[in-house]
């Protein structure tokens, strides 16, 4: 069971918003919304974002791949993580710690991350075609999870935190996290599944030793099935696309079995990751950025598995309504098992593309705090207007009783 604690009310943040707003007044800003937490990007990706509450510009660019901490290098191996060259960017946590009320969680991005990828290419996905995915880092690969389990021990052991919030700890869904991606073949969820399939060495060679399963033939398979789609005249609409994966998985037995594999090494891997944890930092794993949260195991994530070797899930419940986010909610809870609404953090966006441009913001929380979870989040400090983060504030008077 998580640790006892206070409910989490949290915003998401990145460092350089932080900056621009000074630590200590942004402090105060949030905590008036009734938020007793911040759940800031300690390590994160590349992006293009739009700034609303920016005093040097409009559109920001992130380092990519980088750590916003001050790493111990020496206790990484192979792979080592690139700090951010501004100092100022560094400390931000250390100086939320010291000039706010709030507490401070990490928010750590494992595995996605395009700058080890093309630093270090033998630890990337590959595909059914031996091609590399530079943006993600194969989780099987044990110099890659070591440089996960090192990371996460880095920042417990550097920073004063409330709690480890560790995001991609799996595989990345194929349409999801390089720049300008770009295709003339309509996507849909049943051939980015077979696109985003990892058969590196390591995949290969682990999944035949613990399962028996042929994964070479399997492999040939996918190849083929994509070779044939994009040599076919068809469009497939996204309700045929979930029939055809579902009728694929009962099919092909091995199929089933490689995927059932990669949740157990996932889950394997975050039971790892607690473990490098102090008994008093919390680990919490956003399991999935796909939508709804059913689909995780497309990321290798198991809800049944990994609330049992986190401390808690926080899932991100994006959806355009608020009753499509109590619905992803409800089963969530379902899926995670009775009597584990305690251990599920709910993340919520206030505003545009969600919640009816965040009018439901305040029905999505009553309706998920009456399904018994009572933690929240909010996503994000530097994208929300004024007006949408105000908010998250009568949303959570609403459930304060």
């Amino acid at each position: 069971m998580p640790p006892s604690q206070q409910f989490y009310r949290a915003i998401y943040a990145y460092p350089w918003d932080v900056v621009q707003e000074e630590p200590a007044r942004f402090g105060e800003i949030v905590s008036a919304q009734g938020i007793s937490a911040v759940t800031l990007a300690l390590s994160y990706h590349a992006g293009k974002f739009i700034s609303p509450r920016s005093t040097r510009g409009r559109v920001y660019f992130p380092e990519d791949g980088v750590v916003y901490f001050n790493p111990t290098l020496s206790r990484y191996g192979k792979i080592k993580p690139y700090p951010h060259p501004e100092p100022e960017i560094r400390e931000v946590a250390t100086r939320l710690a010291e000039t706010s009320s709030l507490e401070v969680n990490a928010w750590v991005v494992l595995f996605h991350n395009t700058r080890l990828g093309i630093s270090y290419p033998d630890m990337t996905v590959r595909n059914a075609w031996g091609d590399r995915y530079v943006y993600s880092l194969c989780p099987i690969n044990p110099q890659v999870a070591d440089f996960g389990a090192e990371l996460v021990r880095d920042i417990a052991t550097t920073l004063s935190l409330k709690s480890i919030v560790v995001e991609t700890p799996g595989f990345l869904p194929y349409p999801h996290g390089y720049h300008h991606e770009f295709a003339q073949v309509q996507s849909q969820r049943w051939i980015e599944m077979l696109l985003g399939l990892c058969f590196c060495d390591h995949c290969l060679h682990e999944s035949h030793r613990d399962t028996g399963i042929d994964s070479q033939g399997l492999r040939l398979r996918a190849a083929r099935i994509v070779d044939d789609y994009l040599e076919s005249p068809c469009e497939v609409p996204p309700d045929m696309a979930y029939a055809w994966i579902t009728a694929d998985i009962l099919r092909d037995e091995e199929l089933a079995a490689f995927l059932r594999w990669r949740v157990r090494r996932v889950s394997a891997l975050v039971k790892r990751l607690r473990a490098t944890l102090p008994d008093n930092i919390p680990l919490a794993v956003i399991p999935t950025v796909q939508r709804p949260t059913s689909t995780a195991w497309l990321e290798g994530s198991g809800l049944e598995e990994l609330v049992n070797v986190a401390d808690f899930l926080e899932i991100p419940f994006y959806e355009p309504t608020a009753s499509r986010a109590i619905a992803d909610a409800w089963d969530s809870l379902r899926r995670a098992g009775s009597g584990q609404a305690a251990r599920i953090r709910a993340i919520l966006r206030p505003g545009p593309p969600d919640l009816n441009s965040g009018r439901e913001t305040e029905a999505a929380v009553k309706g998920i705090a009456e399904l018994g979870i009572r933690n929240f989040a909010f996503y994000n400090w530097g994208f929300l207007r004024r007006h949408d983060f105000a908010r998250i504030g009568e949303a959570l008077k609403a459930i304060s009783s």
